[in-house]
């Protein structure tokens, strides 16, 4: 019945082995047996005949591993499982096999034959399997973890209490780079950012006074000497320390990303003097930007207002038709787009523009209403003084036209007396005159003309604001 318990002939190696090439041959024996629980005699002397030491188990390899982290040491009996002999002919005695396993506390009995001479082992994981084929004792249990623990995406690993490696699974070789084995026994401060050193002891002093580390976040080297961000999970229990940790180097590359873009955005909204909200039609609740909260002069440590007291923020006569526009986005879905006015509470008014789009679920509901706020005091502080300049253009127009027409009849009553007494002359007395008197009174009436088109050319010009004006095509090259 036993039988299939039994590793027979199982692999011996000499306490002078390198622990690279133990454990090379205990991966073996795991192959060779088909059970995935490999061990390996060790003896005194390169002699299968020379007494033996003990049992070499992988348990054995992490115990010694964790204690001197070199795979070029050789073997130390200290770490070695116990021998425990049983003559061959009695393993049918299921009973004393039992009693054996329970007493010395070993994972295997060493098989002997009537010489006196090793001829297998009995693993006690095998004789659980066999006598309790429908259960799932401890040792099963741990069988049933392993493709569990080793094909985890996540970073998986027991240390012991000084924080030092004593099993991890193969996420660990992928994320850091380091083979697997060269990890056991190292302490992770090895690895660890030495800034991240204080509060790593911290963690480790937490979980060494039994409590629980959930979400702790520090800097591991990897292979390329580059730094990866770690978020932990840990629970101690017995000697051992069991966590489940990830790599979250990425996310915080996002996170980081996030942060700076909408730092970005800050500035963009407090340069641009703009601010962006958001109105959940569910809930009602109103959700601001920080700009928001300073265009409307409100405090950000209060929160935004409910609807009610939002429109208590509008001037009374902005109100309405804030309102309405709103219900109609609401209920008919419609953007809309107002300018109104704020009242802010030292009681001076600034001008916003308010525009809102809603935006509908699969069955063309309104779930949302997301917009922005512009502040346009400036804009409608600078209309208001080119209204104001408009209206002193415009009466400065009209006095210069009447300043004008005046001057304009003013002056053409001696410029008529002067075109005419000079008229006069040449006609009564122009035979008098002799050729240079004549050509003095040409050139007075000459420069009477031309003043008088001037005057005609100053009223034309007094009268261009009233006349629109039409764009041409001029070349300045001519």
């Amino acid at each position: 019945m036993l039988t299939s318990a039994i590793l027979r002939h199982p692999p011996w190696i000499s306490m002078q082995t390198p622990l690279r090439e133990a454990i090379a041959l205990v991966e073996k024996s795991k192959t060779v047996s088909g059970q995935g629980d490999g061990a390996v005699l060790v003896m005194m002397d390169q002699s299968p005949e020379s007494e033996p030491l003990g049992i070499l188990t992988p348990d054995a390899i992490i115990a010694q591993l964790a204690a001197t982290p070199s795979l070029d040491q050789p073997l130390e009996p200290k770490h070695l499982v116990p021998i425990v002999g049983l003559q061959e002919c009695y393993p049918q005695d299921i009973e004393q096999v039992q009693q054996l396993f329970r007493e010395h506390e070993v994972p295997y009995l060493l098989l002997l034959d009537e010489d006196q001479q090793i001829c297998g082992l009995l693993s006690r994981q095998r004789l659980r399997s066999l006598l309790h084929p429908d259960s799932l004792p401890d040792s099963d249990l741990c069988d049933n973890l392993t493709p569990f623990f080793e094909t985890s995406l996540n970073l998986l690993t027991i240390m012991d209490r000084q924080g030092r490696f004593y099993r991890v699974n193969p996420a660990w070789e992928k994320v850091l780079g380091y083979p697997r084995r060269s990890l056991l026994g190292q302490p992770i401060l090895n690895f660890v950012h030495p800034d991240d050193h204080p509060a790593t002891f911290t963690a480790m002093n937490q979980l060494n006074r039994g409590e629980a580390v959930e979400g702790f976040v520090n800097r591991y080297r990897d292979r390329q000497g580059n730094y990866r961000q770690v978020e932990w999970y840990a629970q101690p229990y017995g000697e051992f320390i069991y966590a489940n940790a990830q790599d979250i180097t990425a996310r915080k590359h996002l996170e980081s990303e996030l942060k700076r873009w909408q730092l970005h955005l800050q500035a963009a909204q407090r340069i641009a003097h703009l601010g962006s909200w958001e109105f959940d039609v569910a809930t009602g609740d109103i959700t601001w930007s920080e700009e928001v909260f300073r265009i409307l002069g409100q405090d950000i440590t209060l929160g935004p207002p409910d609807y009610e007291n939002l429109l208590q923020i509008y001037h009374p006569d902005d109100r309405p038709e804030h309102h309405r526009l709103v219900q109609q986005a609401l209920e008919q879905g419609k953007p809309y787009d107002l300018e109104c006015r704020v009242l802010h509470d030292d009681g001076h008014l600034s001008y916003i523009q308010a525009r809102g789009e809603p935006n509908l679920d699969e069955q063309g509901r309104v779930v949302n209403i997301m917009g922005t706020i512009l502040d346009i005091s400036d804009r409608k502080q600078q209309e208001l003084h080119l209204l104001k300049t408009t209206a002193q253009l415009e009466a400065s127009n009209r006095e210069l036209e009447a300043f004008a027409y005046s001057v304009s009849h003013d002056l053409r009553a001696p410029l008529r007396a002067i075109d005419g007494f000079s008229q006069a002359l040449v006609e009564d007395y122009g035979e008098h005159l002799d050729a240079e008197a004549q050509d003095y009174i040409e050139r007075i009436r000459r420069n009477v003309s031309r003043m008088s088109q001037l005057i005609d050319d100053l009223l034309r010009l007094s009268r261009v604001s009233r006349v629109a004006i039409e764009l041409q095509r001029v070349n300045l090259s001519e």
